[in-house]
């Protein structure tokens, strides 16, 4: 008996530093997110002038100013209508949702637009304010952060006139409200990737250019010019490993009043979305002290 005893008591001691150390790493991690989130309430008024001079530094020197926030996605808006719709007409099958490929087309591309700007413009946050980083005490978290909430005015914008549109011309429903929670899952996720890359492009100048690649090849992989209905059923179950996939397809459907969300996907996307929002978070928090040696 005092053989077994031992044998449990061993057992137990073996198990302990595993569970003891797994315990201190979600603790560390945990400690960092909320010294982040602290560190963003700390700074709002700082956030709230970089965004601010985010806006103007887009349109500065033009005379219609913040009016180009407006003009741009209108002019896109009728652009893509005549393009498919006089030049190259195009019909959608009834899993569309509309038979305006325009429409289509557009619900699609804002959210995916907001997360490819999004990404790129992060991944410059650092090394186009290099002398911010070394002559000021700012926290270097907030740069990348401010680009994504401008990024994120310009976007309701867009959707603005969008849903002004679906107002006159069609219809819009309850079901629209869906779509601030695909937004947020695009902000947390290409905040995320933001983060990683605008490390990554501090010490290696190549990332951009690798990047404009990954993006280009990833729009080409999620429905914004297609229906994820219309792919094979082998073709599309690698399509929905893709979480920029079931974003655009929620966001469209969404605006069109297809289908309710469904509730496994996405779960599965929004734990995605956070994660790597956290991952970028912590990756950037390790790399940043290097930040000065190498600006």
């Amino acid at each position: 008996m005092s053989g077994v005893g031992t044998h449990r008591s061993n057992t137990t001691m073996r198990q302990g530093p595993p569970l003891s150390m797994g315990k201190n790493v979600l603790y560390k991690y945990g400690n960092s997110m909320i010294s982040l989130f602290r560190k963003l309430l700390a700074n709002r008024s700082l956030l709230k002038n970089l965004v601010i001079r985010d806006l103007k530094y887009r349109y500065v020197g033009s005379i219609a100013g913040f009016l180009w926030s407006v003009i741009h996605p209108l002019v896109s808006f009728v652009s893509y209508t005549f393009v498919f719709t006089v030049i190259f007409p195009t019909r959608l099958g009834p899993e569309s949702g509309t038979d305006s490929f325009a429409i289509f087309f557009f619900c699609g591309f804002l959210p995916w637009f907001l997360f490819s700007d999004t990404v790129m413009r992060n991944c410059l946050a650092i090394s186009d304010n290099a002398q911010l980083i070394t002559k000021t005490i700012i926290p270097a978290e907030i740069l990348p952060i401010s680009i994504t909430v401008s990024n994120f005015v310009h976007h309701l914008i867009g959707l603005g006139i969008l849903l002004l549109v679906l107002i006159v011309f069609y219809s819009v429903h309850l079901s629209v409200l869906w779509i601030f929670l695909y937004i947020g899952m695009t902000l947390m996720l290409a905040q995320g990737i933001g983060w990683i890359v605008a490390g990554l492009h501090v010490f290696v100048r190549d990332t951009i250019q690798a990047l404009q690649i990954l993006l280009f090849l990833w729009f080409w992989f999620t429905p914004v010019l297609y229906s994820l209905d219309r792919l094979p059923a082998n073709i599309r179950v690698f399509a929905e490993f893709n979480p920029m996939a079931v974003i655009v397809t929620g966001y469209r459907n969404s605006l069109l009043d297809r289908a309710q969300p469904d509730p496994l996907e996405v779960t599965l996307v929004l734990a995605a979305s956070i994660t790597i929002f956290i991952i970028g978070a912590l990756l950037f928090r390790h790399a940043k002290p290097a930040f000065p040696d190498v600006l």
